[in-house]
């Protein structure tokens, strides 16, 4: 097969597994060709595999059928990452001049990843056997609406049906999930996680134990007695100080070496529930 036909089905594969669904214009910005050049390949990957996606209409466009089973092998990360931020991971084979990272984090299931991007872009309920670190293992209804990734790990946003309300979840601890079809009630729908829309300033700043704070003063792009303000979801909160390092304790008492920015504006944040688990942070709240 011509390898640029080849890299084109890859890439209608890959939409098939992480979002159930795929459109001419997605193709189209893929590979900067033209809309008839990208309708005369979707036509030639029916042809090559006739029971996999059907057309819809223009507004849909095509999506997967049932039993779909992917012809390609495709990692879960680059799934996550697309679906989350429209980014592709590709490498290169070229001389590289750095390390091998090592990460501790569980190597995840393209298929149960899949499960989860696809029914956040098709708004559908999801069957989960999920591992808790404080109730076990536990089987889970849950809507999935959106994905981030903090701490070098994937999390998703969904609506817990058992306790009534949006909850993060860790990829990494699902055993399994079954798509469970459409999500008809509107309180299960991102538009209803508040704690997810609802945005908060963070005001950051060299670590005040710190005798030589002019390299953070650097790091965060600001001059001297500036501060630097980051607009966060109340959801996201606790896994963006984590991921700045920034010290959240009420006196500044962690290492200012390990820590080296704070968080100025600390009192106006403490009701928030993911700062929980933040840098040093407590509270009446969570003690």
């Amino acid at each position: 097969m011509d390898p640029q036909l080849l890299d084109r089905y890859k890439f209608i594969d890959f939409l098939i597994m992480f979002k159930g669904r795929l459109t001419r214009s997605e193709l189209v910005k893929r590979f900067t060709i033209g809309e008839a050049t990208a309708s005369r390949t979707i036509a030639s990957y029916i042809e090559a595999y006739p029971s996999v996606i059907e057309y819809k209409g223009p507004r849909k466009g095509y999506i997967v059928r049932q039993g779909f089973t992917p012809t390609f092998a495709h990692e879960a990360l680059a799934g996550l990452k697309y679906v989350a931020t429209g980014e592709l991971l590709e490498k290169v084979d070229v001389a590289c001049f750095g390390f091998q990272i090592n990460r501790m984090q569980k190597i995840l299931d393209a298929r149960e990843v899949a499960v989860i991007t696809r029914s956040i872009v098709d708004k559908s309920l999801v069957s989960l056997e999920y591992v808790s670190a404080t109730s076990g293992s536990k089987r889970r209804n849950v809507a999935p609406h959106a994905i981030f990734e903090a701490g070098g790990a994937w999390y998703f946003r969904a609506y817990d049906t058992a306790t009534l309300e949006f909850r993060t979840f860790h990829f990494s601890r699902i055993a399994s999930a079954v798509n469970l079809g459409p999500a008809e009630h509107p309180a299960q729908l991102e538009a209803r996680d508040d704690s997810w829309h609802r945005m908060r300033i963070i005001r950051l700043m060299p670590h005040p134990k710190n005798p030589l704070p002019d390299a953070q003063l650097l790091d965060l792009g600001v001059g001297d007695k500036e501060i630097k303000e980051l607009m966060v979801s109340e959801a996201c909160l606790g896994f963006v100080l984590t991921d700045l390092r920034v010290d959240c304790s009420k006196a500044r008492k962690l290492n200012c070496y390990e820590y080296p920015l704070a968080l100025k504006n600390r009192s106006e944040l403490e009701a928030v529930e993911s700062m929980s688990f933040s840098p040093g942070f407590t509270s009446n709240k969570f003690k």
